[in-house]
């Protein structure tokens, strides 16, 4: 058997082994309130699904508070805070109030709110002064996992360690405000170097079944950079938590999901979950019927959330369809295409912050100088140069 059937068969076999070793490796299974726990190195339980706050600005207060306490009450114990808009922070806080021994923040270092609108900086004084307004806005002094916001390029690293974010950031975990550090990304590869580089505790990472994918041969194979990364964190202990389980909601339509067929809410979920170190899936929700619909998942069938149809498909099932495997680099004009796609299909979806995230890139589909080398490498002949310019028009630059 060869690489690529060895790789589909072990995709399908996972599809039908839903509570599989590979769950078992991640952690120590617990159940409880049919809620699974999941733990990280420190020992602490978490749920294997957790509230994503990115989509609660859209939710009135009583809403809010209202898909809280339903998390709460059927034993979600993770939340986010990440938000589009700050002034939903106090009804989240206000939820909580009295419960915070029995629930892990996972909170961020880079993020503020210029006039309460998310935004990312690299400025050390704004960084630690928007990480301890954080804290105050939460009512408290300790974040159960804080991450080191977006490092999605070299250039972010080295902003991060040079500036001092760091440093910062690992003191404050030896004086106890912080109980796990780690960071996020988007970008394999970097991320792959922050953790060779320094110890880090866990990393938010965007996983989904159109992110994982890359061409091999005639077929599609699981990306081996992505599922390398994914086991150098179970390998060095650190815990996976999850952003984009359903690729931005592209995953849920066909006519927007890359393989042509539709996934379910219960199958994105499942997937991410068994991935090598993943601890827990952070799913965005608006309504509180969509935190209940969202926690059924628990005691849904298993065959509801059997997700190996993916390991029989081919080359044909996503021709003109960006993956984001960035076989169309390197770019002349520096553009990270497969990022630059990924921003775009976000913010059309609807993700806000993929907005602040495009803008931070380094390079835009301005720059792009039309010469079309990247047509030229994609393997499933996507129209780069349209894209480009939907990206440009879209985002203005």
């Amino acid at each position: 058997m060869d690489r690529r059937d060895f790789m589909k068969t072990s995709l399908l076999a996972m599809g039908t082994m839903l509570t599989s070793k590979l769950q078992s490796s991640n952690l120590l299974t617990m159940i409880e309130k049919d809620v699974t726990y999941r733990r990280l190195a420190t020992g602490e339980r978490i749920s294997s699904i957790g509230v994503g706050a990115s989509n609660l600005g859209i939710s009135s207060d009583k809403d809010i508070e209202r898909i809280i306490d339903i998390a709460l009450d059927r034993g979600v114990n993770f939340i986010d805070t990440i938000v589009s808009d700050d002034r939903s922070v106090a009804p989240v806080a206000k939820a909580i109030q009295g419960k915070r021994d029995k629930v892990l923040l996972q909170m961020h270092i880079g993020a503020h709110y210029p006039r309460h609108i998310y935004s990312i900086t690299r400025n050390p004084e704004t960084a630690k002064k928007a990480f301890q307004e954080e804290l105050r806005k939460f009512n408290t002094d300790y974040a159960d996992i804080a991450l080191i916001h977006m490092i999605d390029s070299e250039s972010d690293f080295r902003r991060i360690v040079d500036s001092g974010i760091l440093d910062h950031a690992q003191q404050l975990k030896r004086d106890g405000v912080i109980r796990n550090l780690g960071f996020s990304s988007h970008a394999p590869a970097v991320a792959r170097k922050v953790i060779e580089a320094y110890k880090m505790d866990a990393v938010m990472l965007d996983i989904n079944a159109a992110y994982d994918f890359a061409p091999e041969g005639n077929d599609l194979t699981l990306s081996e950079e992505r599922a390398a990364l994914y086991r150098e964190c179970q390998k060095r202990g650190m815990a996976i938590t999850v952003m984009k389980t359903f690729a931005g909601g592209r995953l849920l339509h066909k006519d927007t999901s890359p393989f042509g067929l539709a996934m379910t809410p219960y199958q994105c979920i499942q997937y991410a979950l068994d991935r090598p170190a993943v601890v827990s899936c952070l799913i965005g929700v608006s309504t509180p019927a969509e935190m209940e619909n969202t926690l059924d998942f628990y005691n849904a069938p298993e065959k509801e959330k059997d997700y190996s149809f993916i390991g029989a498909l081919t080359f044909k099932n996503v021709t003109g369809t960006c993956l984001y495997c960035n076989h169309c680099q390197p770019c002349p004009a520096n553009i990270n295409i497969g990022t630059m796609n990924k921003y775009l299909d976000l913010g059309k979806s609807g993700d806000t912050l993929a907005i602040d995230h495009y803008a931070k890139l380094e390079y835009h589909a301005s720059d792009c100088i039309d010469c079309g080398a990247c047509e030229t490498r994609c393997p499933f002949h996507v129209k780069v140069r349209d894209r480009i310019a939907e990206a440009k028009k879209f985002f203005g630059k």
